[in-house]
């Protein structure tokens, strides 16, 4: 069985990183204590996700632990025995945070459990990921500078041996909004499946404490063909 897996489908994996406040707090006299953030993909499938990152007690968002915690529910299509199947799936993931920043940038690196049901239609028996399933999740976020900022995203689940990475550069194009608009490139997969995907995105902040990225581009899984993907997220301190 080979999977065809929409971008939406890396979501799952990477809907829990932030969108660069995590080390905006670090400079305010009254530091931080969590970020709120929610979005959507859509593709070849659909995922949409919601969650937030709370600091525990002695630390503040971007310096020391955290307790982060998500959702996500979405679609993804691949191909089995020569049919087509429809994926869906809900997940929800819990993690203890250890976050790092300074002048340099920040750095988070996380651990916890995750647990998704899926349900195929039609039913397919040989898709492990049929039902209820639990595993362990590691994930990494984080970026370097600021007028020329270099983000990175990693998450590698550990039951599953699934995989997915991402680089983001956007250069800061104006200071007082947080306007920034750049490049992004991701790899994502498992035993089943290899994707990679190349875009463009555009991040400002519209309110308060408060920041919206837009993005979009082009995937490729294994032997398939191009297929484009568009995604929207908002996060907000608090």
């Amino acid at each position: 069985m080979r999977f065809r897996v929409s971008h939406g489908l890396a979501a799952l994996l990477s809907g829990a990183v932030g969108l660069g406040f995590s080390g905006a707090a670090m400079g305010q006299d009254t530091p931080d204590e969590g970020v709120a953030y929610a979005g959507a993909t859509v593709g070849d499938g659909y995922n949409a996700y919601a969650g937030a990152a709370v600091a525990l007690p002695g630390a503040s968002l971007g310096n020391g632990l955290a307790i982060r915690g998500g959702v996500s529910v979405g679609q993804y299509r691949y191909d089995s025995g020569g049919a087509r199947i429809d994926a869906d799936y809900k997940s929800a993931e819990l993690a203890l945070v250890h976050q790092s920043s300074g002048a340099w940038g920040w750095a988070n690196f996380s651990a916890g459990p995750r647990v998704t049901d899926t349900d195929t239609d039609p039913t397919d028996p040989g898709n492990k990921r049929e039902a209820t399933r639990f595993d362990a999740a590691v994930t990494t976020d984080g970026a370097v500078g600021n007028n020329l900022r270099l983000g990175w995203f990693g998450s590698y689940a550990v039951g599953d041996e699934a995989y997915y990475t991402q680089l983001r550069f956007g250069p800061l194009l104006d200071a007082a909004s947080q306007t920034r608009i750049g490049v992004e490139g991701s790899l994502q997969g498992d035993e089943t499946y290899n994707r990679h995907a190349y875009g463009v995105f555009a991040s400002t902040a519209i309110a308060q404490n408060m920041e919206l990225r837009l993005s979009g581009g082009i995937g490729k899984t294994d032997d398939a063909g191009n297929d484009g993907y568009a995604a929207i997220a908002i996060s907000r301190l608090f």
